[in-house]
């Protein structure tokens, strides 16, 4: 008798969805971090990565569970899936645009891949995992749909700056000093070039989360040595 993928017993498709959950816990721990960081791939972004990996892995396991049953079988029912996975690649990096250092995109091209990962699955015959990974993913993105709840999790966050101000005695501790005052802490500077009469730096720190980036580069602003003040968020 041909034994089907979706006819697999509830505890083994209760096992499929746990691995999908703790897959997608170990995405968000990964991307709570990077959205400390202030990088362009956080939370969602990396449980949906995380998600769609894990599905992939369990259709690539257990999918082909019938053909593989019948006796004689001589061809790898797998070869297509692979080549959707490679394929479907493609199609995610296609949405990923940058714009003056800002990336957008990410997260649809995540969506994008994870949508495949449903589809091969459905597609294999694995109906209930299929359609429990999509409403997973469904809350996860309605969840997690802009960065209001991460703003209440995450404390303090990363703050970058790139300066050039004229090379003048006193310059950098001035800067320094402005940044403690709208409590910029764990100051770093990195001096990216000097001449006679200019330098360029950067500049990494820690504020609370709460804080508005826009204040701090205001209040440098006030320096007249100060001529230029990029602000990427997500820094290097």
């Amino acid at each position: 008798m041909i034994k089907f993928a979706y006819f697999a017993p509830l505890a083994t498709q209760l096992d499929w969805l746990l691995r999908i959950f703790v897959a997608a816990i170990c995405g968000a721990l990964i991307g709570y971090e990077r959205a400390i960081q202030r990088k362009s791939a956080g939370v969602r972004t990396h449980i949906v990565v995380a998600v769609a990996s894990a599905l992939f892995m369990i259709v690539s396991k257990y999918g082909f569970e019938d053909i593989l049953g019948i006796r004689g079988i001589s061809l790898d029912p797998s070869r297509i899936a692979a080549q959707i996975v490679t394929g479907i690649s493609f199609i995610g990096a296609g949405t990923i645009l940058v714009r003056k250092e800002q990336i957008s995109g990410l997260t649809t091209a995540a969506g994008v891949w994870a949508t495949a990962a449903i589809g091969m699955a459905v597609g294999g015959g694995m109906y209930l995992i299929g359609i429990l990974a999509t409403g997973f993913l469904f809350v996860v993105q309605m969840i997690f749909h802009d960065d209001s709840l991460i703003d209440k999790i995450i404390v303090h966050i990363r703050f970058n700056l790139q300066i050039e101000a004229a090379n003048k005695h006193h310059i950098l501790q001035k800067i320094k000093e402005e940044l403690a005052a709208n409590q910029v802490e764990n100051i770093s500077v990195k001096i990216l070039d000097v001449s006679d009469e200019k330098i360029t730096f950067y500049v990494d720190g820690i504020i609370n989360n709460k804080q508005d980036e826009n204040d701090i580069i205001m209040a440098l602003r006030k320096y007249p040595d100060i001529k230029r003040i990029s602000y990427t968020r997500g820094g290097k």
